[in-house]
């Protein structure tokens, strides 16, 4: 059971990490601008202390676990749940305030699928901190190399909104009720959007939501986001396959990943900025992206896969 006071407890040991320099909040520039082509609306993050944060690769080459035996000072819960299954940890490198990871006790690797017990109570804590907080938060999943993670050890991530924004999918799902995709109805996909994206609308009534929606909801997107990867195979045979989950009270939504940086803009991404909160590390990239929103559009379309709204469920491959 997910206690009620979660919300403070999080800002409670954020407080005091930070205040007693355990954690490394990463001051950032930020600006709001919107694509008009696209509609998307976007937060982008000038962070030039993230070009001191190591890489995945190097991150991985002393081959420590640090969810293993996580720092006390960045321990919330050591289970959440009450069933010997999740910590909740502090992210010791956020960008927002109480940024936290849902990790699992047992290790699992960052590139399997989630089960419905993850997605459920990563689902319970996304509407208990909803109710408490007076905040809207978004949880999210980098599975796999091209998806922007940088550890193996299983973990999803939770962080509150900024305030008043709107991702796309708000509007993509507005007015539409829940439903299950099948051969005959796809999920939600916005034209105008470059990348691939597969969104359904979540209930309304949140009592109503169990394991098995969850599992099915998640596995539906999961199965379009994967004919992509067998649909490319001959162009690029190597393809690792990788994705990003997203997930709100109001929706849920698969974006199939091809790469984790953009040549073309020297840019990387992992699943928030395809919710249009991007992070850039570099000065030049951050004033040509203001100035032209609709590039990140086009970045974003490079480390995906292209739009397939309109196509018919009967052409996919299974």
């Amino acid at each position: 059971m997910i206690p009620e006071t979660v919300g403070s407890l999080i800002a409670q040991k954020y407080k005091s990490a930070k205040e007693n320099d355990h954690l490394h909040f990463i001051e950032t520039e930020s600006k709001a601008i919107k694509d008009n082509d696209s509609g998307m609306n976007f937060v982008i993050s000038y962070t030039p202390s993230l070009l001191k944060k190591p890489e995945r690769a190097d991150a991985q080459k002393d081959g420590t676990d640090p969810f293993e035996k996580p720092e006390p000072e960045l321990t919330i819960l050591e289970d959440l749940n009450e069933d010997g299954q999740f910590k909740l940890l502090l992210n010791k490198f956020p960008v927002i305030a109480n940024h936290t990871l849902l990790v699992t006790k047992e290790f699992k690797h960052q590139n399997t699928a989630l089960t419905p017990p993850e997605l459920m109570v990563a689902y319970k804590l996304l509407c208990t901190l909803d109710k408490t907080e007076s905040k809207r938060h978004m949880v999210f999943y980098n599975s796999g190399p091209q998806s922007g993670s940088s550890q193996d050890h299983k973990h999803l991530q939770m962080l509150a909104l900024p305030e008043d924004f709107v991702p796309f999918q708000d509007n993509l799902c507005a007015g539409k009720p829940h439903f299950l995709p099948d051969f005959k109805t796809e999920p939600l996909q916005d034209d105008k959007v470059s990348f691939a994206h597969y969104v359904l609308p979540m209930p309304e009534d949140s009592d109503s939501v169990d394991e098995d929606l969850m599992a099915m909801c998640y596995i539906s997107l999961l199965q379009r986001a994967l004919t992509f990867f067998q649909d490319w195979t001959n162009e690029k045979p190597n393809m690792e396959k990788s994705y990003n989950f997203l997930l709100t009270k109001k929706w849920i939504c698969l974006i199939p990943r091809s790469r984790t940086q953009a040549e073309s803009l020297e840019i990387g991404f992992n699943a928030v900025g395809y919710a249009g909160l991007v992070l850039v590390k570099k000065e030049d990239v951050f004033q040509k992206i203001t100035e032209k929103p609709e590039l990140i559009n086009d970045v974003l379309l490079e480390c995906g896969f292209p739009n397939t709204a309109g196509t018919k469920p009967t052409e996919y491959h299974y």
